[in-house]
């Protein structure tokens, strides 16, 4: 049956009668009042194709298209044989039209008007048509502008151009409104789904949809109009009967800047939407006109895309500034599940140490399981967590700066602020904020013993371990193993985080010292203060490294040439064969600093235990540098803290008074404890992640002997809850290897798919955002690059641009350009020139050790990685924090 009635069409299908006419079909079942029309199917059209095997072959050529570059001629040959085809159901047509009255003859394609696919301005419509001749070469019209240049050009690069496009064509009775219009469900403009937006106009419809005619807008919700925008409607354009088309003509003078619609034909057209609603259950563009009062709706189609949402209550901030020093590049699943758990545990620890009820944790649950986020197989900050903890405490905007500076964070957020709460809701919050930050203030008097006994309980434990006989415990022991150490280490985390804090507040401090003394450059004058502590961890696996130079240096020139040449797999056994002294140091370090290696919070990384080889690469790099030793090293370790004290001395007695020059020295003297406190705990972050690593990659043994997984790395590409709900019968997909290939394959598509450091997102974070930064490079007005100085000195040199510490590449010498480093890049720093980073702060590891290391240099320059280029000569004024490509 090629030939239906409205009622006919509700029974028939998209493929049947077109996406337009299945939607007009579907409103018949909304009681909704529609002009009344019939439709040609699209088997119809189908039979006229396979009439004209000319046609038929022109039209498979197109389905077998591989580019534009000759579709126009392909498109005037099929035109050419559309027009040859006989209109031979005209008679049919004309039994079900009132010779009387004016038709639209609209196009109704198999693929238009969908879910995916709207087809918006692509095929033509006929208005006005009236006569059996005229309503014939409408029909053949429709047909051929299914294959008109921009319809065959959306199909092509939409890709949905290897079938025949199939077309219907409806015949609908022509009304008069006096006004028309078009109503989004969802706010096109804004992405709102909760509103409703309506364009109206006096007259045709026409004018709405062309853009033709000024339009009124409204705004609606559930309950009433919210915005209403009444513009100068100049003209309209209404029905020309008499010459079978449409006129403009001039709105009269009393509907110039009056509203189009009524608030009653508002509210009517919005309840007749939501039934639409109801039935198509997809936001809607719908096509509305007004006759004599009736209320008409023409069509209706599903919005095939709205744009985001970005309503503040929305919005997350992710940043990645200061923890991609911790887990770098891509991590792996079970690498973010571990991390994401100990974060969550650690930080409700702290706000039970503040002494917040069980009823007030459990509200901040939520927020501390998303401490942290993984975007591209990145980690991120999830910055709203943070922020919001903040709100816990006093001077919100205080604590927030603070933080800022410790995370170096360049990009605040800002729409996160204090609580804008009534007189009685700020005296009912005050006992337990004096409670919280009292207990705060607690732990930081008793630092020293917190991190002392937290030190002496991790080492405690951690020496009790013997990880050569890892291989005796069983899958279950191994995984119980993991929650022993997880109650006995990670739930007594609470002193690094206290810590953290204490360094944070302190930091925050010194800097409004440094506003007070009115230096222009306050991260290199502090950083400078902050330099030369003797005992820190950070540096201590570079000093150990120094003494096996030195050790090697003694050697005769033969020895250390074959040294140098021999493979480095082959290194220790030909150190062990030359100096057993030396060997011995090479193991020892290897216990004492195995994990403190490349990506070091990664469970998948290799320690040093696995592969020594970029210990050997470095000892190679110390040994060539003639200059290089651990005498010369310490001597140097205090003389800038030294020459930065003097310089300061003058400043703080003239603009200081005696008791707070007082103030000032002791603030001093807690943050550098502080700074050595936080690095000597994170070595003990390493050390607890090295134990589990040592762990998950026995289970990975045997879970591969087991044919659970293919290799025994793969247990990095399951999570810890699929770890145990494998072990539980609780897993949903125990085909673990075809999971694990996909996520292997998914994670290798992220290593050349960095985000940006620093981005938006609005509602669920993977549905349609872009993980863009928006911000810049700070670029001086001569053209220079700009950061934060971190070690003073002006220097020029080669760049040695490097994004992982062992790709071989030379760095002697020569400038080192990277992303961003962990403590596992620090035994490269002795031998380099100067140092540039893109991410960090002043606090930074890098920083931090730099300083140690009397490296000139400046980090916080976003995407200068991509600026420089390795081998490029440049200038580094680490005073000012500038850096300028010489060549």
């Amino acid at each position: 049956m090629y030939l239906l009635t409205k009622s006919q069409a509700l029974l028939a299908t998209t493929n049947d009668i077109g996406g337009k006419a299945f939607n007009l079909a579907k409103l018949e079942k909304c009681k909704v009042q529609t002009p009344d029309w019939f439709c040609l199917s699209t088997h119809y059209f189908q039979t006229l194709i396979d009439k004209n095997d000319k046609l038929k072959s022109l039209i498979d050529d197109y389905t077998r298209l591989e580019n534009l570059d000759s579709l126009k001629q392909l498109i005037a040959a099929i035109h050419s044989e559309i027009d040859k085809c006989e209109i031979d159901i005209i008679e049919d047509v004309m039994a079900h039209v009132n010779g009387e009255l004016h038709y639209a003859i609209r196009s109704s394609a198999a693929d238009e008007d969908g879910s995916h696919f709207s087809f918006a301005g692509q095929l033509e419509s006929f208005l006005y048509v009236q006569g059996k001749d005229r309503i014939a070469q409408a029909i053949r019209n429709c047909f051929k502008s299914n294959f008109s240049l921009t319809a065959l050009t959306y199909r092509f690069k939409n890709n949905i151009h290897h079938t025949t496009p199939k077309m219907a064509v409806i015949i609908q009775e022509m009304i008069d409104p006096q006004k028309s219009g078009v109503l989004f469900t969802a706010n096109p403009i804004n992405g709102h789904r909760d509103e409703m937006l309506i364009s109206a106009n006096f007259g045709q419809g026409e004018g709405v949809v062309s853009g033709e005619c000024n339009t009124d807008e409204f705004t609606i919700d559930d309950r009433d109009v919210i915005k209403s925008e009444i513009r100068e409607k100049d003209f309209k354009i209404i029905a020309d009967f008499e010459n079978k088309t449409t006129k403009k003509i001039d709105v009269d003078k009393d509907e110039v800047k009056s509203p189009v619609l009524s608030h009653d034909e508002i509210r009517t057209i919005r309840e007749l939407a939501f039934s639409i609603l109801k039935i198509k259950k997809k936001p809607q563009d719908i096509e509305f006109c007004i006759q004599d009062g009736e209320i008409y709706i023409v069509q209706t189609r599903d919005i095939t895309s709205l744009p985001m949402d970005k309503r503040h209550e929305f919005m997350n901030v992710f940043d990645n500034s200061n923890i991609q020093e911790s887990f770098n590049g891509v991590t792996t699943p079970l690498t973010f599940s571990y991390a994401s758990k100990m974060y969550f545990k650690v930080y409700h620890q702290l706000l039970g140490l503040t002494g917040l009820s069980e009823k007030e944790l459990k509200k901040h649950e939520k927020r501390h399981k998303n401490m942290i986020a993984l975007i591209n197989g990145r980690v991120f900050y999830n910055i709203q967590s943070w922020y919001k903890g903040l709100l816990l405490l006093p001077s919100f905007k205080q604590s927030k700066g603070d933080m800022e500076k410790m995370m170096g964070i360049t990009d605040p957020v800002d729409f996160i602020e204090d609580k804008d709460l009534s007189f009685s809701q700020r005296m009912a919050m005050i006992p337990n904020m004096i409670k919280s930050f009292g207990s705060l203030l607690w732990y930081f008097s008793k630092i020293d013993k917190v991190v002392a006994d937290f030190m002496d309980g991790f080492y405690e434990v951690y020496n009790k371990i013997d990880f050569s006989k890892l291989n005796r415990l069983n899958l279950t022991q191994l995984y119980d193993l993991t929650e022993e150490l997880d109650q006995k280490i990670t739930e007594k985390w609470h002193a690094p985080l206290i810590n953290d804090f204490y360094v944070m507040m302190m930091n925050g401090k010194m800097y409004r010292w440094m506003d007070k003394l009115g230096y222009e450059n306050p991260d290199l004058v502090l950083g400078n203060l902050l330099s030369g502590e003797s005992d820190i961890a950070s540096t201590q696996p570079t000093k150990e490294l120094l003494k096996i130079s030195d050790e090697i240096k003694k050697w005769d020139n033969t020895l250390i040439d074959e040294f140098l040449k021999i493979d480095n797999k082959n290194v220790l056994d030909f150190i062990y064969l030359n100096d057993k002294k030396v060997y011995q140091m090479c193991l020892d370090y290897i216990e004492a600093f195995g994990d403190r290696t490349i990506g070091e919070l990664k469970l998948e990384s290799l320690s040093l235990r696995e592969d020594p080889s970029f210990l050997i690469n470095i000892l190679k790099n110390y040994v060539v540098k003639k200059s290089l030793g651990y005498e010369t090293f310490i001597a140097g370790e205090v003389e800038l803290r030294e020459s930065e004290e003097k310089k300061v001395a003058p400043v703080v007695k003239k603009k200081l008074s005696f008791f707070a020059r007082k103030r000032f020295y002791k603030d001093l003297a807690k943050l550098r404890k502080a700074i050595r406190y936080r690095e000597n705990t994170r070595l003990l972050r390493t050390k607890s992640f090295g134990i589990s690593r040592q762990i998950y990659r026995e289970m990975g043994n045997q879970m591969a002997s087991f044919e659970l997984i293919n290799s025994p790395e793969d247990i990095f590409f399951l999570t810890l809850s699929e770890i145990e709900e494998l072990k539980d019968a609780r897993i949903v997909q125990t085909r673990l290897k075809d999971l694990i290939e996909l996520r292997k394959a998914e994670y290798e598509s992220y290593e050349n798919d960095e985000p940006g450091h620093h981005f938006k997102t609005f509602g669920f974070v993977h549905a349609g955002n872009d993980f863009i930064y928006e911000g810049h490079t700070e670029i001086d007005p001569d053209g220079a690059l700009k950061g934060i100085g971190c070690y003073p000195g002006q220097i020029n040199g080669e760049v040695a641009l490097l994004f992982k510490p062992d790709e071989g590449i030379d760095v002697n010498d020569k400038i080192l350009c990277t992303v961003r480093t962990d403590p596992g890049w620090a035994p490269l720093f002795p031998s380099i020139k100067g140092l540039l980073v893109e991410k960090g702060s002043t606090l930074s590891h890098s920083a931090v050790i730099a300083r140690e290391l009397k490296i000139p240099t400046i980090v916080g320059i976003p995407g200068i990685t991509k600026i420089i280029e390795n081998g490029d000569e440049i200038e580094m004024d680490c005073e000012r924090g500038i850096v300028k490509i010489v060549k």
